[in-house]
């Protein structure tokens, strides 16, 4: 349950940026690419940060190095809404990805290290991922509408403050169930096939990170049907109720992904890791094709479909971290997964707005595919690679 809590934590608070997007570019008077590079330290942190705190954590307590993640994300999200300048902000958002960094190589190595149906488990505390990341776009997009972006970020990180300070009050048990890699030279077999699995880490970062980024925004660009639902309600007609319809529609998306992680984590304690993964990825891929070209009902139904697998792959990708690294390494190789799949990931942020500078909005999805493409292509690599190995399984 702690680590489920901080899960939900760690992904609602690094989306509460992306979600008013478009409103800090009005308040600001800088174009939708400029605003989306202020989060670029943020995301960038969020991956890079968590080789330290991997590192911290194989030597010390999860529940420590969690707790200090949860209270950095609350004093940068303070920050950033109480000083609410171009200057500031991707300080401010700096230290929120720092702390929100930690989460995956001391959530999910212990999650890893203590339970014996690991699949199950990636896939409940992927859930709470999950249900953080469809609430940052509606609570955020509500607290905007009602009383403006920097009170929405004050008010969330005051919230986070307060949820660490009621995390510390729980107790939980670091004992160590090991069932990963244990001769030496099947460790380091496996960790040859753990290098392979790295390319397709960092071109799975990249889509995720591009998507997420980019999600609420294109929705509030390209879909007007909501919109007109909400603006028709006369009690909400007001300034900012499209980018309410918005958040709301984003959400909506995001909550699928909830499903994707309950089969994914099915789908990983009883199937080949290697083959669900290739799955998983393959059939997003023309999803995220069809973003480019539809809008409205189209565009909300393809954006829902790549999420359910884009998310729903996350048990299995842990599974399979889990099952390539030894158990004294664990947090460590979480670390290095995010490191490049959020660190490297962060630089989609720059590569949104070269492709929209040159091209079009919608282009950029198409880019995504071309990136999802030479993911499936990695993956089949590993396959190949790992031929002589009967099965990945947890």
């Amino acid at each position: 349950m702690f680590a489920c809590v901080c899960h939900f934590l760690t992904h609602m608070f690094v989306l509460v940026f992306p979600a008013v997007t478009i409103p800090i570019m009005n308040t600001l008077g800088m174009p939708l690419e400029d605003v989306i590079k202020l989060s670029f330290l943020m995301y960038l942190l969020y991956g890079v940060g968590a080789l330290p705190a991997g590192y911290i954590v194989d030597r010390w307590q999860a529940k420590r190095m969690l707790l200090i993640g949860v209270f950095a994300m609350g004093t940068g999200l303070t920050l950033a809404g109480a000083l609410a300048t171009a200057r500031a902000m991707p300080v401010c958002l700096m230290l929120v990805g720092l702390g929100a960094s930690i989460y995956h190589p001391a959530g999910l190595a212990l999650i890893s290290r203590t339970i014996h149906r690991r699949g199950y488990a990636l896939g409940v505390n992927g859930v709470w991922g999950n249900l953080g990341i469809a609430s940052a776009p509606i609570v955020t997009g509500v607290l905007t509408w009602l009383f403006g972006w920097q009170t929405a970020f004050v008010a969330m990180g005051i919230a986070a403050l307060a949820a660490g300070f009621g995390l510390t009050v729980l107790r939980i048990d670091e004992t160590t169930t090991d069932n990963g890699p244990r001769q030496s030279t099947e460790r380091g077999e496996y960790l040859k096939y753990y290098v392979v699995l790295c390319a397709a880490l960092v071109f799975a970062g990249l889509v995720y990170r591009g998507n997420m980024v980019l999600l609420p925004a294109y929705i509030e660009l390209n879909t007007a049907f909501f919109h007109n639902l909400v603006g028709s309600l006369s009690f909400i007609e007001m300034q900012g109720s499209k980018t309410l319809a918005a958040t709301i529609l984003t959400s909506a998306v995001l909550v699928v992904g909830i499903f994707g992680q309950m089969i994914g984590g099915r789908a990983a304690d009883r199937f080949d890791l290697r083959y669900s993964y290739l799955g998983v990825h393959a059939a997003s891929v023309p999803f995220l094709i069809g973003m480019a070209f539809t809008s409205d009902y189209l565009l909300v139904l393809c954006a829902a479909m790549f999420v359910f697998f884009n998310l729903g792959m996350q048990p299995i990708e842990n599974s399979l971290i889990a099952a390539l690294t030894p158990t004294r390494w664990r947090s460590t190789g979480f670390a290095v997964k995010f490191v490049l799949n959020f660190g490297v990931g962060s630089a989609v942020v720059y590569l949104i707005g070269f492709v929209k500078t040159r091209y079009a909005l919608e282009t950029v999805y198409l880019f995504l595919a071309g990136v999802a493409f030479l993911l499936v292509s990695s993956i089949i690599g590993l396959i190949a690679a790992t031929r002589r190995v009967p099965e990945l399984r947890n």
